[in-house]
């Protein structure tokens, strides 16, 4: 399932990347445009993959006995190292871009950034993920809007880790924990004001899911699907992509469930379920496949492996390889998208390797290893 869930996670960060430069899209690649102009409903589909991923973390603590501390311990090193690292490079963007700039204009023009205005009581909540609390009016990403907008989702996921650390604490009623967490966040649904306080049970179904999907798999690794599963995701995926096309995604999902981003999440679970024999064969063609497809789904899952610094920093990052490539190629070719999505997924593997990785454990040190892995 690594494989495929880190596929997932790739396709879910470039969704998101797209999203955010979708207006310069536009002109040069409408279709791509109107596609990712929904980019945001990969944060739905990183809540389903991380609901899975802590599930597995969690039943393997319980199995091997392991302190709740010691998941507590490794979900921090994953969540905020690399987050206060991004706002060190946010913070140095503008001054770097009026630095380039200056070479080509003669004339250096200090930047004025958002960030400034803020208080340190502002940045103590900045930093430390409590100013989604703050949010009026639903508006959670604008809490970090002066620094670095995406950085409200770590905030619900850092929520969604202390549950689970209290759940195994308390392992002895793990499953109820969650059960009654599970029930109390279907109940809220019907309250969309629950997202105003910056809580996390008003996303936790979309972690449910992933919940759901790790326990459902577990449990049914001796059914076939792979007879199915082929044509099913096709079927999803080629439905997704057509309503996104027409623009109609968001209103037929937000009539068949409660909000647009809890009926992709489900779709998004049922694809996993159904892809995850399709994921098995997908190794062995990594292995063993034609070299263009053995570079595909590499590429797809090295993009997996780094879609947490992507999350972080795309949407700020981008705008250093953009100045460059728009000297180069004008904005209405297509090839101005590309170099500067590649720029920025370039920077963004620079951050990775020094600011990153060297956070992660072992243990997935070596599964990303064995990912990319010949």
């Amino acid at each position: 399932m690594n494989l495929i869930l880190d596929i997932a996670r790739g396709i879910a960060a470039l969704g998101v990347f797209l999203f955010h430069i979708s207006d310069g899209l536009q002109e040069s690649m409408p279709a791509i445009a109107s596609i990712f102009r929904f980019g945001s409903l990969g944060v739905p589909l990183f809540f389903v993959i991380s609901g899975y991923v802590i599930s597995a973390s969690a039943d393997a603590i319980i199995r091997k006995n392991e302190s709740a501390n010691a998941f507590l311990k490794r979900r921090f090193l994953r969540i905020f190292p690399p987050f206060w690292f991004s706002i060190l490079v946010v913070l140095a963007l503008p001054y770097l871009i009026a630095a380039i700039s200056m070479l080509k204009s003669g004339v250096y023009e200090e930047p004025l950034p958002q960030f400034l205005a803020l208080t340190g009581g502002e940045w103590l909540q900045l930093i430390s993920l409590t100013k989604v609390f703050l949010a009026d009016n639903g508006d959670l990403q604008g809490q970090f809007s002066q620094v670095n907008s995406v950085y409200w989702t770590l905030a619900i996921e850092f929520q969604f880790y202390l549950l689970v650390y209290l759940a195994l604490v308390f392992r002895r009623h793990f499953l109820l924990i969650i059960a009654t967490v599970t029930a109390a966040s279907l109940v809220l649904l019907a309250y969309p004001q629950a997202l105003n306080s910056g809580l996390f049970l008003y996303f936790w179904p979309m972690f449910a899911l992933g919940i759901a999907l790790f326990h459902v798999i577990k449990h049914d690794c001796k059914i076939d699907r792979l007879a199915v599963s082929a044509p099913v995701v096709a079927l999803l995926l080629g439905t997704l992509l057509g309503l996104a096309y027409r623009g109609t995604l968001t209103d037929v999902l937000g009539k068949l469930f409660p909000s647009a981003s809890l009926g992709f999440a489900a779709v998004c679970a049922l694809i996993l379920w159904f892809g995850q024999p399709i994921g098995l064969r997908l190794e062995a063609a990594k292995h063993g496949g034609y070299r263009p497809v053995r570079w595909l789904i590499k590429g797809a899952a090295f993009l997996g492996v780094i879609s947490y610094s992507v999350y972080l920093l795309h949407g700020k990052l981008f705008e250093l390889p953009a100045m460059v490539v728009r000297q180069l190629v004008p904005m209405t070719n297509p090839l101005n998208a590309l170099l500067t999505v590649l720029g920025t997924l370039t920077l963004c593997t620079v951050f990775y390797l020094y600011c990153e990785k060297p956070f992660l454990s072992k243990k997935l040190q070596k599964l990303n290893e064995n990912t990319l892995g010949n």
